[in-house]
């Protein structure tokens, strides 16, 4: 991770000064780096000992750096893990525009690393990370969403990069197809469990744990799977939600009244259970006969994606 660290730096560096320090506020701003944490376990898992996943995990870091930036303008949101976010700082106009860079610079450095099947992955991962950002928008206020449609969205707006982070890990270290296509689904299960955590702490944490607003979802419009499941069985709630959609965002009292409805009709609890399913899941994916040390971490991550309480 230390690599990662001075790749990171190392390619954030221009001579427009705004770049890197936009750039490295996000990036230094707090986050857990599981995406290239995954990358490179999943290389250690299968015994690699070369370098050539270091800059390819601060590809998906790029990625995911620029996927935040423009996500903070598009929800108009001035806080992340507790801190003013990019926009908030240096306005709209920068956030866009340095996360261009970062997606930019992302696409060089698969250029510099030269395999097509790899600048392929990526371009896919990142056109699928659009459609779901433009998807996400396309249902806002969408009150009928299913747990199906909910799950769609989550795998391409969050778990397809996690799915990425390790099919690279496992295909730098030269694996048979087969289990290329196990440690993408092992990624993807993982995205999945930990988006979904995400969509229960917006009803259950508290702002200071998380480091963001909290009760925002569906503010934004978002129907999540815990507002889904609670929804399915209190029509009161539904018909608060419906005026709420009508009205285009909260009246006073709103935040609080649905999210204590949400907890009493257990739809944070609901959607966790969901999460830790996913993550059992992606256990079952780890190989049997990769390193047992590194496999029990691979394991832990997965529960924790699933259990994290921020």
């Amino acid at each position: 991770m230390q690599a990662v660290d001075d790749c990171i730096r190392d390619n954030l560096q221009s001579d427009v000064t705004m770049i890197p320090a936009v750039g490295s506020y996000i990036v230094s701003s707090g986050g857990k780096r599981l995406r290239p944490l995954l990358c490179l376990l999943t290389t250690k898992l299968f015994g690699y000992q070369g370098e050539r996943h270091i800059p390819l995990a601060v590809v998906v870091e790029f990625i995911h750096t620029a996927s935040l930036l423009h996500d903070d303008v598009v929800d108009a949101s001035d806080q992340r893990r507790g801190t003013p976010s990019a926009n908030g700082v240096w306005g709209n106009q920068a956030s866009v525009l340095v996360g261009d860079f970062l997606f930019s610079r992302a696409f060089q450095m698969m250029v510099a690393d030269g395999d097509m099947q790899m600048l392929r992955l990526m371009a896919d991962v990142t056109n699928a990370l659009a459609e779901g950002e433009v998807l996400q928008l396309a249902r806002t206020f969408h009150l009928e969403m299913t747990e199906d449609e909910c799950l769609e969205v989550i795998e391409r707006k969050t778990a397809v990069l996690f799915s990425a982070a390790s099919e690279i890990g496992a295909r730098v270290s030269g694996q048979r197809d087969a289990v290329v296509r196990d440690m993408a689904e092992f990624g993807m299960c993982l995205g999945v469990a930990f988006q979904l955590m995400d969509d229960a702490l917006d009803y259950l944490a508290d702002a200071e744990a998380v480091g963001k607003p909290v009760g925002h979802d569906l503010e934004e419009g978002k129907i999540t799977m815990p507002l889904i499941h609670a929804m399915s069985t209190d029509g009161e709630l539904a018909a608060r939600v419906h005026a709420i959609a009508d009205r285009g965002g909260y009246a006073e009292g709103d935040r609080e009244w649905v999210r204590d409805r949400v907890r009493a009709q257990r739809g944070d609890v609901f959607c966790m259970e969901k999460a830790r399913s996913y993550a059992e899941r992606a256990k079952t994916l780890l190989p049997p006969d990769a390193d047992t040390g590194v496999r029990r971490l691979m394991a832990g991550l997965a529960d924790f994606s699933a259990k994290r309480p921020f």
